[in-house]
């Protein structure tokens, strides 16, 4: 559905014309699509397309190459981010890709919460069509390594910043069914999450395996092959996740930051002492490891998540993550 209360021709009257994409039914738009309405109908050279589904992204994105516009701002959660620039790598519409911004419009919002786009998905957009408004959009650029996370079943990887396995997928069910469930803010609920995963990690409580992974292989391309059981295993191009950590390594090449921890208390301990003290990835913690590159390969059957989406491998079939592209983003 497209809500378009400015025309496609002011595209090309030579000031920058910004596309904005929104998924109405994510968590947060589900309360404040009516403030980002009201926003739209008093700025010219917007366009607002309402998706239906995702299905319609590309709809969307098409409209917007051809109105020529020079700024996307994604309104979703993680899993409408994913769905876009999977659609910018693969069918991009396009001639030249237009820098991307985020709303936050998710529960979690790592992506966007990375590129400084924190708040109220109305307040982040004022700041960017000021940006756009006053031509100072490209002294706001960066550049983003991509995640493509190939399941191994001949369709287009899926895409995305945040990869994670073992405990941490184990940790999004707890937090869903036990946190979210009792309307606890964002914060609070990734907070209690962690300190459950943490404290059965450590053996406190009556689920000591909360966090144990069946035994799988990781193998980080030209660098490291691990097999084991293992509590946290995660493959990141953000700079900072959840809280503003930065659990992986931070020197080597390649676009993926790779981090996994063996299962058991002692191990576990050890990687959140070195994660709270700032020196996680920088100094040897026996079962702790990271590392950078631009391929790894994981095989096992624990469900995996890439930005918030659930994935389950096939059997039989190693799971690929990719990190060498990028695309160009907006940081506030």
């Amino acid at each position: 559905m497209q809500h378009e209360r400015h025309i496609v021709e002011e595209g090309r009257s030579g000031i920058l014309l910004v596309g904005i994409l929104s998924n109405p039914r994510s968590s947060t738009n589900a309360e404040g699509m009516t403030r980002i309405r009201a926003i739209v109908d008093a700025t010219p050279h917007v366009i607002h397309f309402e998706l239906d589904g995702i299905e319609s992204i590309d709809e969307g994105l098409a409209l917007f190459a051809r109105a020529g516009v020079g700024l996307l701002v994604i309104n979703g959660g993680d899993g409408t981010i994913g769905a876009v620039l999977a659609a910018l790598l693969y069918r991009n519409p396009f001639k030249s890709t237009p820098p991307v911004s985020f709303l936050p419009g998710g529960k979690t919002n790592m992506t966007a919460a990375d590129l400084g786009a924190k708040g109220r998905p109305d307040a982040v957009l004022k700041k960017l069509l000021r940006l756009a408004a006053f031509g100072k959009v490209d002294d706001n650029l960066t550049s983003r390594q991509l995640i493509e996370l190939d399941l191994g079943d001949g369709s287009h990887p899926k895409v995305g910043t945040f990869f994670g396995t073992a405990g941490i997928v184990k940790g999004i069910f707890w937090c869903r069914e036990n946190a979210y469930s009792l309307g606890l803010p964002n914060w609070m609920a990734h907070l209690w999450s962690a300190f459950k995963l943490i404290s059965s990690a450590a053996g406190l409580g009556k689920d000591r395996n909360l966090m144990a992974s069946e035994p799988m292989q990781l193998d980080v391309r030209g660098r490291v092959t691990l097999t084991g059981r293992f509590a946290i295993v995660t493959a990141t191009t953000l700079d900072r996740l959840l809280f503003g950590l930065r659990p992986y390594a931070e020197d080597g090449l390649g676009g993926l930051r790779f981090a996994a921890v063996e299962f058991g208390g002692a191990n576990v301990w050890r990687g959140m002492r070195d994660l709270l003290t700032g020196v996680f990835g920088r100094r040897p913690a026996e079962g702790v490891h990271t590392y950078c590159g631009d391929e790894i390969l994981i095989e096992g059957s624990d469900p995996m998540t890439l930005d918030g989406e659930i994935y389950t491998p096939i059997p039989g079939r190693p799971v690929t993550l990719r990190g060498d592209k990028c695309l160009t983003f907006v940081r506030l």
